[in-house]
């Protein structure tokens, strides 16, 4: 999907992208307050809830606003989500030999993730 516009089209996405950056610096600031014992809760917090969001609105914007689409779903959650800050976290627990810790953070937040996203989609393609 892209805006008949290529230059309003990278700045809607830079905007979202942005925004979605600054979002998860303050979810990763608010875990490490809440639970310095365990710094990788935010990241997969951030993983799981951009899965559902981008099930959502991918389902909803994909054939209905191509402007919002590259806004919340290229831009914000392209910013939000975390992959490689995931893969450099759990490179750290591998390193920290926390191997059951590891696997359980790699297989949940990849099925946990996928459930969201399927979720996401279905809510909105099947109710809206």
């Amino acid at each position: 999907m892209t805006e008949s516009n290529p230059i309003t089209a990278y700045l809607t996405v830079g905007l979202g992208g942005a925004v979605g950056c600054m979002l998860r610096y303050g979810v990763a600031q608010f875990f490490l307050k809440a639970k310095p014992d365990n710094p990788f809760i935010a990241v997969a917090t951030v993983n799981i809830v951009g899965s559902l969001l981008i099930g959502l609105l991918a389902g909803y914007f994909t054939e209905k606003n191509a402007t919002l689409y590259l806004l919340l779903v290229v831009g914000f959650l392209g910013g939000f989500t975390t992959f490689s800050s995931y893969s450099l976290d759990l490179l750290a627990m591998l390193e920290r030999q926390l191997y059951s810790q590891a696997l359980i953070f790699a297989l949940g937040q990849v099925l946990l993730g996928l459930a969201a996203a399927a979720l996401g989609f279905a809510i909105t393609t099947k109710l809206l």
